[in-house]
């Protein structure tokens, strides 16, 4: 066991060394990527841009809060604060135990919480692109990951790696049969995910873009792009103002919050 653990703290610094010795699975990339880009906070003001087949474009403004909380697990608030007719509706996502998530919807016209549960999560969030379920965070166990390959993608050498679902549950509930993404080697980081669906067809593409280096290891994705194939509709998100490591008070990420409206304040 000491001997594992040296060796991780070694690819910590062995980045290019280690991906050339071929030295890492593809669950390690993902564990590896995830310590890397960790971050105990962070608040970002995005600008969602979504896309119709006939070019028509609608543009909201939405606010992103995240924690990690004492016992490791991370809860997170997405708040619409443009434009007027869903001003107020938010998300709310808690991690749980054992990889599971708890996630509700708020509507300002029903002043109420509304349960996401089960096979929920695989509809659309909100009229984007992404699904609740892709809002969610991801619970290493869940999954199995095959690393298929190494590719370039805008010039960067990055890891291929497939995953899929782990257990008969996570099968069930998930919208996805696979996804297929690529990391980049030189900072561990997503740069495009494929998402097929349970039939084996691919379904939607994510691409990130505009990579800048936040602080140490940790980078972010200034644009996002995802596309959706079978509807011909795509969502592109824009990242105004990111900070991370931030005081957040843990009575955000409660319902009394949201009800009371200072979530959009």
């Amino acid at each position: 066991m000491k001997k594992i653990i040296i060796c991780y703290m070694v690819l910590l610094l062995l980045i290019p060394f280690a991906a050339h010795a071929g030295e890492l699975t593809g669950r390690q990339i993902i564990e590896l990527q995830k310590e890397r880009h960790a971050v105990k906070s962070d608040t970002a003001d995005i600008v969602m841009l979504l896309v119709d087949r006939k070019g028509n474009k609608k543009q909201r403004l939405i606010q992103r809060y995240g924690k990690e909380f004492e016992n490791g697990l991370r809860r997170t608030l997405i708040a619409f604060k443009e434009p007027k007719d869903i001003a107020g509706t938010a998300l709310l996502t808690w991690e749980l135990e054992g990889g599971k998530n708890k996630q509700w919807l708020y509507l300002p016209a029903q002043k109420k919480m509304q349960r996401i549960a089960g096979q929920s999560g695989k509809g659309a969030f909100m009229g984007t692109d992404f699904t609740y379920e892709d809002l969610q965070p991801d619970a290493i166990k869940n999954y199995n990951y095959n690393l298929l390959d190494a590719e370039k993608v805008d010039k960067a050498d990055c890891y291929v790696i497939e995953i899929t679902p782990a257990t008969k549950e996570k099968q069930k509930e998930s919208a996805y049969s696979r996804r297929v993404i690529w990391v980049r080697k030189d900072i561990v980081f997503t740069v495009k995910i494929e998402f097929y669906d349970r039939r084996g067809r691919l379904f939607k593409t994510q691409t990130n873009h505009d990579l800048v280096n936040l602080e140490e290891t940790v980078w972010m994705a200034k644009k996002s792009l995802m596309s959706n194939h079978k509807k011909r509709h795509k969502t592109l998100m824009g990242v105004k103002d990111r900070k991370i490591n931030v005081f957040i008070d843990d009575t955000v990420f409660t319902e009394r919050f949201i009800l009371s409206g200072k979530h959009i304040r």
